[in-house]
């Protein structure tokens, strides 16, 4: 398993709350994280013109962010 942030190898784990792979590192730098139905909610507000590859790509982003869902809304 690897940090699924910075790729490190050593003492990661799988952190439900934060919905991915985290080092001890980038687990201390990252909030809890949203639900991909939660975040297509509030980040595309029902624009359902976003194709899917876009939408999932920006999830990625969100979870490999050190943001909260409504600070990764304002700074994109």
């Amino acid at each position: 398993m690897y940090c699924r942030i910075c790729g490190d190898t050593a003492n990661v784990k799988y952190y439900p709350g934060k919905r991915q792979a985290l080092c001890p590192h980038c687990s201390k730098d990252t909030p809890r994280k949203v639900s991909r139905e939660n975040f297509d909610r509030q980040y595309w507000s029902g624009d359902s013109d976003a194709p899917e590859g876009i939408r999932r790509e920006f999830y990625a982003d969100y979870l490999a962010s050190s943001d909260t869902v409504q600070q990764y809304i304002e700074k994109h």
